[in-house]
C-alpha cells in the first residue's frame, strides 16, 4: 500500500514538545531516529513514549534505524509496528519477520547520477543526497533525476522552507522529509522553520495531504 495523500515527514524529532510543534504545523509524519551516530538520537525508551505522545497528536511516526540484523531486532520491542526507515536491506528471514509483525519498510537511498535506485525490498522509496550521515545531511541533489524515479518515492536532502516548492514542482513526489535544516543547532527544531516548511510543502501539493 502506498501513500494515498501526500507526506510532510518532520525527522528527528526528539521531545513532545517538538510532536507538537509537527501536528501544529501540518506534518502528517514524525521521523523518530535510532542511528547512535546522529545527533537526533532517541535510545529505545524515548521512541516508545514519543509514538505514544506521537499517535495522541495524529501523527504517523516514523522509526529511522541503521541496517537491521537478528541481534539489533530488539530496538524495536516495545513498539507497535508501523512504518520502518532503513538504510540497508534486512535479510529475506527478517524481512518475513518484520511484515508478519505489521511493519512496513521505508528503503531510503542515496541517489548518485549514474545509478537511479530502483526499490528492491521497501514498499516506498526514499531517495536523499549522497553524505557522510544515515540522512539529516542537509545536502540536496538534482531533482531533475528524481523525475524518472520508480513511484511512489519520498524527496529528502536538503529541503527546506525555501526550496521545498521548487523541489515538488521538479519531480512530483508522494511526500517531502526535512530535518537539518529545520533546525537551530543539530538536533534542535527550530519552530518557525517547521512552520514554514509545513506551511510551503502543503502549498506544493495543493493543500492535499494525508497519512
Amino acid at each position: 500500500m502506498s501513500p494515498r495523500r501526500p507526506w510532510i515527514k518532520v525527522c528527528g524529532i526528539r521531545t513532545e514538545r517538538e510532536l507538537e510543534l509537527c501536528a501544529r504545523a501540518g506534518a502528517t509524519h514524525a521521523g523518530l531516529n535510532g542511528w547512535g551516530r546522529s545527533p537526533r538520537f532517541l535510545p529505545p525508551g524515548r521512541m516508545v513514549q514519543l509514538q505514544r505522545a506521537a499517535r495522541s497528536l495524529g501523527l504517523v511516526p516514523v522509526f529511522v534505524l541503521p541496517p537491521l540484523d537478528a541481534a539489533s531486532f530488539s530496538q524495536l520491542a516495545g513498539l507497535t509496528p508501523g512504518w520502518l526507515q532503513l538504510t540497508a536491506a534486512p535479510s529475506p528471514s527478517l524481512r518475513r519477520r518484520l511484515a508478519r509483525d505489521g511493519w512496513r519498510l521505508l528503503e531510503a537511498r542515496r541517489v548518485l547520477p549514474a545509478a537511479l535506485p530502483a526499490p528492491t525490498w521497501g514498499e516506498v522509496l526514499l531517495l536523499d543526497a549522497p553524505g557522510p550521515a544515515a540522512g539529516g545531511n542537509g545536502r540536496r541533489f538534482d531533482w531533475s533525476f528524481a523525475a524518472s524515479a520508480p513511484r511512489p518515492f519520498l524527496l529528502a536532502g536538503g529541503l527546506g522552507p525555501d526550496n521545498v516548492e521548487a523541489a515538488v514542482a521538479a519531480c512530483s513526489p508522494a511526500g517531502v522529509d526535512a530535518a537539518s535544516r529545520l533546525e537551530s543547532s543539530p538536533g534542535v527544531k527550530d519552530p518557525a522553520l517547521v512552520r514554514a516548511f509545513c506551511d510551503a510543502a502543503r502549498r506544493a501539493f495543493g493543500g492535499e495531504v494525508g497519512k
